[in-house]
């Protein structure tokens, strides 16, 4: 008497047929997953740059006491708290940098001749005309020398619009788009300067 048990090959091609469409249809569903995280990971990051700029830009401007725009993509403040910026470790510490009170009267960046004020400047790089960015220019206190800046230092990439308006004197909105890609993440606020003693 023969042992039938075990598959047939028609049995065995049929399960390999179903195996196959269960793997393709598995494949495109991860595909789909990892595209989606893709997308988000990516929206994110841009949403991150945008807020890192924007933060940046607010909180310079909520301590100042004078707001220039020279031209609509260009910001600049009278900076009222980088005395006590570490260029270095990017945190704030207090007294600490020689030209933060040149005169020695305890005031800082008063605006006289011994002590002339210094800014902080926003600006639109346009040179490369694919990916324009949003570059902070601030002074440089690790010296004595007065009007000296540090490198201009990259905010946000990928931005298709950056504009200001001053609504008043002390009152500033600020619009950042960021562009790449599919993505686009626009940021938009009013931020008022300090004005006072």
């Amino acid at each position: 008497m023969k042992d039938s048990s075990g598959f047939t090959l028609l049995e065995l091609l049929m399960s390999i047929a179903i195996l196959s469409m269960i793997m393709i249809g598995l494949h495109q569903v991860m595909g789909a997953t990892l595209s989606a995280h893709r997308q988000t990971t990516e929206k994110s990051e841009l949403v991150a740059q945008a807020r890192y700029a924007m933060e940046r830009m607010v909180m310079f401007v909520q301590e100042t006491d004078q707001i220039d725009l020279p031209s609509v993509d260009k910001l600049v403040v009278r900076e009222r708290l980088l005395d006590t910026y570490n260029n270095q470790s990017l945190a704030y510490e207090p007294d600490g940098y020689l030209d933060a009170d040149n005169d020695g009267n305890g005031l800082v960046n008063e605006g006289s001749e011994e002590d002339p004020p210094d800014f902080i400047t926003f600006e639109l790089d346009k040179i490369d005309g694919n990916n324009w960015k949003l570059m902070e220019e601030m002074p440089k206190y690790s010296t004595p020398d007065l009007f000296d800046a540090e490198e201009k230092k990259l905010l946000c990439e990928h931005v298709t619009t950056f504009q200001c308006t001053l609504l008043a004197p002390n009152l500033v909105e600020i619009l950042l788009t960021l562009n790449e890609g599919k993505h686009e993440v626009s940021l938009k606020t009013r931020v008022r300067g300090f004005y006072g003693d």
